[in-house]
């Protein structure tokens, strides 16, 4: 062999272990990039699902609440929830003082005769009510008013998840006439 031969091969020795190199951290970029990629979808996953079950809870609560007779005393309640059903309650829900927002009489044109719930609203021609309807009071109100409430629950878990979620539920209550919206 000559010696430009050897000249030649002495100066391409370095090249291809320079270019590996340069492929092989072009390589691990990518993948530190997927692996960062990957924690970031695993993230966003874990509070999307915080975020459901906060919401969850906080119309569980509600529930627990309008189970109830909430309008004799509207208040704010505390309502601890077990998730988990493991017997220790994974969060508290702080529902908000129900609020009426709407009362209107209801009509007696507008009461089903054949409901139980109707017939103690409906208005008798005589002092007293018997359950009758005249044709004189037919058009007139009865002893009841269609009342519109807001109920709202928020679940704050900043201390462990940093999740905070507010519910709204509107609730339609039959209410004594006089018993309206406080």
């Amino acid at each position: 062999m000559t010696s430009s031969g050897r000249q030649l091969r002495r100066r391409q020795t370095g090249v291809t272990l320079v270019v590996t190199l340069v492929f092989m951290v072009l390589f691990l970029l990518i993948a530190v990039a997927m692996v960062n990629s990957g924690l970031v979808n695993v993230k966003v996953a874990a509070n999307q699902q915080h975020t459901a079950e906060a919401r969850d809870v906080a119309q569980q609560a509600i529930e627990q609440v309008i189970s109830n007779d909430f309008t004799k005393a509207p208040a704010a309640v505390a309502v601890p929830v077990d998730v988990s059903g493991d017997g220790k309650n994974d969060y508290v829900a702080q529902v908000a003082q129900p609020e009426c927002l709407a009362s209107k009489p209801m009509k007696n044109v507008e009461l089903d005769l054949n409901d139980a719930d109707d017939v103690s609203c409906l208005i008798g021609s005589g002092v007293q009510n018997t359950g009758i309807v005249t044709a004189t009071n037919n058009a007139g109100n009865s002893l009841c008013n269609a009342t519109q409430w807001d109920v709202a629950a928020t679940v704050n878990d900043a201390a462990s998840t940093g999740t905070v979620a507010t519910v709204h539920q509107g609730v339609s209550v039959r209410m004594p006439t006089g018993s309206a919206c406080p």
